[in-house]
């Protein structure tokens, strides 16, 4: 529904495609999400859930490299971001510290290899970090999503 509406407005796209992004990729909508990157226009390719879209695109078509790349980039664009009057609190810092959270995730299980025991272990690691969010609701929902989507591309 959402890519209908950007389709037909054209000018609000740019500030609806992050959101339609999200919503296709924690739905799983995996060829909705492929449709709305590949009509993105070049001044919103710098959108942290665009860029996420990306990267689960480039997981989902097992392409190592891409992911990666995808990945690094976004790291570089947060920490760009980084300064001493933005991380001087915590509340400053909040988002920028749940974006590197979020990369952590998808890159640690989008690049683990078949091993259970690494997988068990992997688990119990993500857990223990979901736990330190504390009453964070919606971003511990946020990060559960991208955990969802991610260990199901990565199988």
């Amino acid at each position: 529904m959402a890519e209908r509406w950007a389709a037909s407005n054209p000018s609000s796209s740019t500030r609806v495609l992050p959101f339609a992004a999200e919503a296709a990729w924690i739905t799983g909508k995996w060829d909705v999400l492929e449709r709305l990157l590949n009509s993105e226009t070049g001044n919103i390719s710098s959108d942290f859930n665009v860029g996420i879209g990306k990267a689960l695109l480039a997981l989902r078509q097992a392409d190592a490299k891409h992911f990666e790349s995808i990945v690094a980039d976004l790291r570089v664009s947060i920490m760009g971001n980084l300064s001493p009057a933005a991380t001087a609190s915590l509340a400053g810092s909040h988002a920028s510290t749940l974006k590197l959270h979020a990369l952590y995730e998808i890159a640690t299980i989008g690049c683990l290899e078949d091993v259970q025991a690494d997988r068990s272990s992997l688990i119990e690691i993500l857990d223990r970090r979901i736990e330190l969010l504390g009453a964070y609701t919606d971003d511990k929902q946020y990060l559960l999503g991208i955990r969802r989507a991610t260990m199901h591309l990565a199988g």
